[in-house]
């Protein structure tokens, strides 16, 4: 569609003009109705550099906007724990719109470390210590 140098000049004009991406996606709530998931990025350096000359191994859009987290950006997956987190959303949903399915699969998995549900497992499995061992 561009020639490299057209290309080249688009990104770099796009780098600078860009102020804030907002995308949103909705997903089914518990008990009915809609959950708004939001992902927000910025420009910031780390930003202006992906735009212009792209995505590589450490210049990822998602490790950026995961860097930037405390300048009020977020990822799709943040906004899915977060929703899960609430209430919002069950485990089920949250694993089919998650973006990296991995970092949900964990996350959900502290949040409900936190809540104690851990405690309620139990494997069936004992270790036979002698009383003695441990003197």
């Amino acid at each position: 569609m561009f020639s490299v140098g057209e290309e080249q000049q688009l990104r770099i004009r796009i780098s600078d003009l860009l102020r804030y991406v907002v995308s949103q996606r909705l997903a089914p709530k518990v008990g009915g109705g809609r959950q708004l998931l939001t992902e927000i990025i910025g420009n910031n350096l780390r930003t202006k550099e992906a735009i212009a000359i792209g995505e590589g191994e450490h210049r990822s859009f998602y490790e950026i906007i995961e860097a930037s987290s405390q300048l009020g950006w977020m990822t799709f997956d943040q906004s899915i724990l977060s929703a899960y987190e609430n209430g919002f959303m069950t485990e089920e949903t949250a694993r089919l719109y998650a973006t990296r399915k991995g970092r949900i699969t964990r996350g959900i998995d502290m949040i409900q470390k936190t809540r104690g549900a851990d405690s309620d497992l139990d494997s069936g499995l004992r270790l036979d210590v002698p009383a003695n061992a441990f003197k």
